[in-house]
């Protein structure tokens, strides 16, 4: 008897744990421009060792690729794939523009690494 208690009473704990821990009504909200700018200077800056006037070029460019990615992206649909093309070739010619020519393949493998993963990433 004492057992089936404690069985149960886990089981209910377990129930009330995952109660709990379900995301809230917000869901998980993107990150915001500066959080982004952040993580650009991260991972894109610091590896290409660019100096002050250039990180301050590439952090302008991916502010204007990342103001004009919030204007196309309107819930719940994804913006078109051309738009955002377009928006990334804008930004890649102003970043080619700020660092140097030997910079620009790493530049780019950096920025392809830096993507965010989407829901289908974590599926086998």
């Amino acid at each position: 008897m004492k057992t089936k208690l404690v069985y149960t009473a886990i089981v209910f704990l377990l129930y009330l744990n995952s109660c709990f821990s379900q995301p809230g009504k917000g869901g998980m909200k993107p990150p915001s421009i500066e959080e982004r700018l952040k993580m650009v200077d991260k991972e894109i800056c610091q590896p290409l060792e660019l100096n002050k006037s250039q990180k301050e070029k590439v952090s302008a460019a991916f502010n204007d690729f990342f103001v004009g990615l919030d204007k196309l992206a309107t819930p719940p649909s994804r913006p078109e794939k051309s738009k955002v093309d377009a928006l990334a070739k804008a930004r890649d010619e102003k970043v080619k523009q700020a660092i140097p020519a030997a910079s620009y393949p790493k530049y780019l493998e950096l920025e392809m690494a830096t993507r965010p993963k989407g829901p289908e990433a974590g599926r086998p």
